[in-house]
């Protein structure tokens, strides 16, 4: 791992190489730009970008040509995907504030869909129809009595905002990693640790969140997007309380496996980074460190 991140800063060719064999891969692609953006600023990170987009923009001509199975909207979200991690990594790169990329990131991932769907909504309406399609398959295998909701244009651009929004978060994540493994061994983990909204932006992430709940269910997936901020603010909030109580990783694999198969540990991770922003819960324990010693 080592070798190969050391490969990528070597310089501009390595770094774009890897960035277009890592289209292949999940995360890896726009890691590599959020890398080389967070490392040597906005320049170097837009040319990585240029040349990490070129096997999209090599399937969409294959597409336009009848070659490709894969459909144009799934071009352009990738497209976009690049640039929203790039754009970011800078704001991390120049706040050092995870609270911070984090709403940016939100409101970049909302603003990428909404362009999407303004500038090229035949792409859109055809993701629209195929996830409408399916629904009805599934419905047609559904116990009776099941409901099973047709998507509209809503719920599809939601749905594109926030998978733009959680492979940014994953992306970033990695890429302040390996940075940190190459340039701050364990600087990491202590600032990721320290994760924490502040009041202004829990509140807003919250009451956004809680808005698209109440909507119908074409705004479900924006209600995901909002609260993603308080999702990742509870969980660093968890990886700080394990390492503070010196327990073993099982429990954070137990919590990342349950939060795939039980849902609710989603809104539940994310009530507890809003409470946390009041509480202060690291804080508070690490006041009663001395005194438990």
């Amino acid at each position: 791992m080592q070798a190969l991140l050391e490969f990528i800063m070597r310089g501009r060719l390595q770094a774009v190489t890897a960035a277009m064999i890592g289209s292949w891969f999940p995360l890896v692609s726009p890691a590599v730009v959020a890398l080389v953006s967070l490392r040597k600023g906005a320049f170097e990170g837009a040319l990585v970008m240029v040349g990490a987009m070129l096997p999209a923009l090599f399937a969409l001509v294959l597409n336009t040509q009848g070659m490709s199975d894969i459909g144009p909207a799934m071009v352009f979200v990738t497209l976009l995907s690049l640039v929203v991690v790039m754009l970011a990594a800078q704001v991390l790169r120049l706040t050092v504030s995870w609270a911070r990329t984090l709403t940016g990131l939100v409101a970049l991932s909302a603003a990428a869909a909404l362009v999407l769907g303004v500038f090229l909504p035949d792409p859109v309406q055809a993701m629209t129809d195929a996830l409408g399609d399916f629904m009805q398959q599934l419905a047609a295998n559904a116990p009776e009595g099941a409901v099973v909701a047709s998507p509209d244009g809503t719920f599809v651009l939601g749905l594109i905002a926030f998978v733009i929004a959680l492979s940014g978060v994953g992306s970033l994540l990695l890429a302040r990693w390996c940075q940190a493994r190459l340039y701050n061994p364990g600087g990491f983990q202590q600032e990721f640790h320290s994760l924490r909204l502040t009041p202004v932006q829990a509140m807003i992430s919250a009451l956004a969140a809680i808005y698209c709940m109440v909507q119908p269910m074409g705004y479900q997936p924006w209600a995901s997007l909002f609260s993603l901020p308080l999702l990742v603010a509870g969980v660093a909030l968890i990886h700080a309380l394990v390492q503070a109580r010196g327990s073993g990783p099982g429990w954070l694999v137990v919590m990342y496996i349950a939060l795939f198969v039980w849902a609710p540990l989603t809104a539940l991770l994310a009530a507890v980074g809003l409470a946390d922003t009041w509480l202060n819960i690291r804080g508070r324990l690490q006041a009663k460190a001395p005194s438990d010693d």
